[in-house]
């Protein structure tokens, strides 16, 4: 050292030299001074002092202190060498060195592997806590109707608490479920449930099926609780949509805007038709009147209901021309219109010479068609039905609001926006003032339609079906049905719209390839929406039908359960999968399909693990051996699965091995059985016997034992003799069966019987049935070789037995106590009673020495106990 310890005392003195105030006298105490007062207090404490005062004495013993032990206590510690210096030990070996090092190393090893083992623990906890929250969240979202992308996670992976997801509940389907609407509901729901039931049953047979026709008359018998006539024109529209597409439209679009023209053509022809019905007098068209008659008669009602015909209407021999061929028009008679024009060219030719030229092109869609120059007397627009006809037509630039007396409906205006587009091609690149407006394409006139929304065709609220068929109209089919999914009357119809607009091909889906993410909410962001956006970035999005049906079948009645399995079947339609404008490849079509097909099975299998009727739909084993068909094996097809093998492995077994960890046995059995994994089903019931035997044999009370423990034991044991029982008398099942599994079956249910014979008094019999097993040396009276070959054995069994050897141990040996106590009670004992109690005592010797053979751990209390009955033995 460099510093002595004087040297370190006089520069600690000067660190606090400013701290000292001359008020208070400094204690001068040196290291010597402190050391020697500190070895005459060890010294005091240590030495023999006088006895303790006998008052003090007799307090502590009072409250129970031994004065006596704690002043020898006190006497042993060891406090002379507490103030000794401890100088270092100069040793110069190397090996000792490395070995402390070593075992150091070790133990630090060790207590880093702890705290390693401590964070994962706590890591892994706060993941495991994370997760079922937001398995919580994802249910209760499902349950308040928020979106969630369809769960794609594998049955076997759900919590326990999943599978609830599938009791009755309302979900996003109010009306199905809340107080008496199901009451209300129940035919309605009922005859289009039926008609699903009849389109699976045509897709397992591949034939063709009008499902249309089938939901349209649905709808017409349910037209006293809808009370809407508006709902059936929107099946008619779907039937125009449905009809094939025309050879070389790869876009869609054009196959979309001639299905609703057409369908605005025809209801217009039957609004004029209902009108001349209704107001014949006025209309004064005739017994059998012609096209040109049946519009002269519409346009003498409209004119007679504004008391005279408008004057800026151009009139000729009394008949507005300009009105009759929009009318023409408007209602699809294009050869009438022409035939009309040519005849009138004449008077036409006054007004606009070449407008019958145009037409004539127009109609036949001749590639020279030029709008040219307009005359000013043409162009003035005064007539909106010459303005309107113009328009539609493509001739000239028609100013906005130039046919506002001619276009008042929503459906007028539909029309003539959907004909600019339908005829585009043929004048939009000839026009000269571009007449369309800005509403040139179908994408435009689409975000057009969203901007307005709901409000603008529906300010009250009491016609939601108006902007819904506009929705339609404009092929926005996706937001179509999500609109009117949240309007609660008409909630059935819109699910079972979007099963037709999915079986035709109609409905985009979300993309399910490989590796894909659910995409975001759409625009709008509503609550309960459907919607997710289209990666292709237009306006028209995608629509969640997966979700959708599995919502639906979810809030469907119990008593329904093979509806809402139909349901679910939909779900492997093939949706847009082969149509070339949903921009889905054929790869991708195939994974795509592949995917709600495996969605399919999983919404499948919750229901069946939920409501548990298993043999009604996967079918069961009759007394007879012969196997049952199930509901579900008939729509197999639907899911790919084309053999028993692939069936059962798909869903049998899923369900099995779900219903095993979930401790539910007799559906296991059930399960496994129809699986054909009847080996299986002996390892689980072993588990099960083992499970059960242990819980006696460590429950903490005799109430629990007695209880649950018993009440699991005997249903347990039931159903294992029950099987074992089927298996052996069949003899296909009994020659695939595993002997070991058969045996530990057999010894399990032996050693049940022991216990059962043991707690009821019935010593001797529990005797015979536990030397039977051959699990213990009973039968050698103490010879070491046996029970060592026994011991042997041992490790050759199942853990169902092992893990209870304890309890079997105990059991045997307190047999053999209380055979030997009885015997030796005895008021006579004579020499067979003499050798029957020695023969015990060998017998217990002999279990002695086993025990201490067994290779495997038991309680510590185990040998305790067998000790002490032996040693009361012998």
């Amino acid at each position: 050292m460099s510093l002595s310890l004087s040297a370190l005392l006089e520069e600690s003195k000067r660190l606090t030299t400013h701290l000292t105030s001359s008020e208070i006298p400094t204690v001068q105490r040196g290291l010597d001074l402190l050391e020697s007062d500190s070895r005459k207090l060890v010294a005091r404490t240590v030495r023999n002092g006088k006895a303790l005062d006998p008052r003090a004495q007799s307090m502590l013993a009072s409250s129970g202190v031994d004065t006596d032990e704690l002043t020898e206590n006190a006497a042993s510690a060891a406090l002379l060498s507490a103030f000794e210096m401890l100088l270092p030990i100069c040793d110069a070996n190397v090996e000792s060195y490395l070995g402390q090092q070593q075992e150091q190393s070790i133990v630090n090893a060790i207590e880093k592997s702890q705290l390693t083992s401590l964070d994962d623990f706590d890591r892994n906890m706060s993941l495991h806590m994370s997760n079922m929250w937001e398995d919580t969240q994802r249910r209760l979202f499902e349950e308040l109707g928020q979106y969630q992308a369809a769960d794609g996670r594998p049955f076997d992976s759900m919590s326990m608490g999943d599978t609830a997801g599938f009791q009755q509940s309302g979900g996003a389907f109010g009306l199905l479920s809340e107080g008496d609407g199901i009451k209300c509901t129940q035919p309605r729901v009922e005859r289009y449930a039926q008609v699903v039931r009849n389109l699976n049953e045509a897709r397992v047979m591949s034939r063709p099926f009008g499902l249309l026709a089938g939901l349209e008359k649905a709808t017409a018998d349910s037209s006293a609780e809808l009370k809407s006539k508006q709902i059936g024109q929107v099946w008619k529209l779907l039937e125009h949509y449905a009809a094939p597409a025309s050879s070389g439209d790869a876009s869609g679009d054009k196959r979309l805007v001639a299905g609703a023209c057409e369908y605005l053509e025809k209801t217009f022809i039957e609004h004029v038709d209902s009108r001349i019905a209704q107001y014949p007098h006025d209309a004064n068209v005739g017994g059998v009147p012609s096209v040109h008659r049946r519009i002269e008669g519409y346009l003498n009602i409209l004119f007679t209901r504004l008391g005279r015909a408008p004057k800026y209407l151009e009139m000729f021999d009394n008949e507005a021309i300009w009105a009759h061929m929009f009318l023409l028009y408007r209602c699809g008679y294009q050869q009438e219109l022409l035939a009309y024009a040519l005849e009138l060219e004449d008077i036409i030719s006054d007004s606009d010479s070449g407008f019958v030229t145009h037409l004539k092109a127009f109609l036949d869609g001749s590639p020279s068609l030029r709008s040219g120059d307009v005359p000013a007397a043409a162009a003035a627009f005064d007539d909106p039905y010459k303005a309107a006809l113009y328009r539609a037509v493509g001739r000239g630039n028609v100013p906005k609001r130039a046919d506002a007396e001619a276009i008042q409906t929503t459906e007028d205006y539909m029309w003539i926006s959907l004909v600019q587009i339908r005829d585009a091609d043929k004048i939009g690149s000839n026009s000269s003032g571009g007449f369309l407006q800005g509403r040139d394409t179908m994408e435009t006139l689409r975000a057009s339609m969203l901007k307005h929304g709901p409000a603008h065709f529906d300010p009250s609220g009491n016609s939601p079906l108006l902007y819904f068929r506009v929705l339609l109209l404009c092929g926005l089919f996706e937001s179509a049905i999500d609109y009117l999914l949240r309007v609660e009357r008409f909630q059935v119809e819109a699910v079972h719209m979007a099963i037709a607009l999915v079986y035709y091909e109609l409905l985009w889906l979300p993309t399910l390839s490989a590796g894909s993410e659910p995409m975001a909410v759409a625009a709008g962001d509503s609550f309960s929406s459907y919607l997710v956006a289209s990666d292709g970035g237009g306006v028209r999005g995608r629509f969640d039908f997966s979700r959708l049906i599995i919502h639906y079948a979810r809030a469907l009645p119990e008593a329904k359960a093979d509806d809402a399995i139909g349901y679910l079947l939909l779900l492997t339609l093939p949706g847009d999968s082969s149509s070339p404008a949903s921009g889905i490849s054929a790869e991708q079509a195939t994974v795509a399909l592949a995917r709600r097909r495996s969605l399919c099975e999983q919404a499948i299998m919750r229901v069946l693990y939920e409501r548990q009727e298993y043999a009604h739909f996967l079918g069961d084993i009759q007394s007879d051996g012969t196997r049952k068909r199930g509901m579900l094996e008939r729509f197999l097809p639907l899911l790919g699965i084309t053999t028993n093998e692939q069936f059962s492995q798909t869903i049998i077994r899923r369900l099995a091995d779900r219903s095993r960890d979930e401790g539910r046995l007799a559906d296991t059995v059930l399960l496994y059985n129809l699986g054909e994994r009847y080996n299986t089903v002996l390892n689980v019931l072993c588990k099960q016997l083992g499970e059960v035997l242990y819980q006696r044999s460590n429950g903490a009370s005799t109430a629990l034992v007695d209880s649950s423990a018993a009440a699991g034991l005997e249903d347990v044991e039931g159903v294992t003799r029950a099987v074992l029982a089927h298996y052996r008398q069949r003899e296909h099942i009994a020659r695939v069966l595993d002997d070991r599994a058969v045996s530990t079956c057999s010894k399990l249910l032996d050693i049940i019987d022991f216990t059962n014979c043991h707690e009821r008094g019935a010593y001797e019999e529990a005797l015979e049935i536990i030397e039977s097993t051959g699990l213990l040396p009973l039968g050698a009276n103490g010879d070491v070789s046996a029970a060592t070959q026994h011991a042997e054995q041992v490790r050759a069994l199942d853990d169902a037995i092992t893990r209870n050897f304890s309890l079997i141990l105990l059991t045997a040996m307190d047999t053999l106590s209380r055979l030997y106590a009885g015997l030796k009670e005895s008021p006579f004992l004579d020499a067979v009673k003499q050798a029957s109690m020695q023969q015990l005592r060998r017998k217990a010797r002999g279990l002695m020495v086993f025990a201490g053979m067994i290779q495997f751990r038991m309680p510590s209390d185990t040998y305790a106990k067998l000790n002490r009955m032996d040693v009361f033995m012998n």
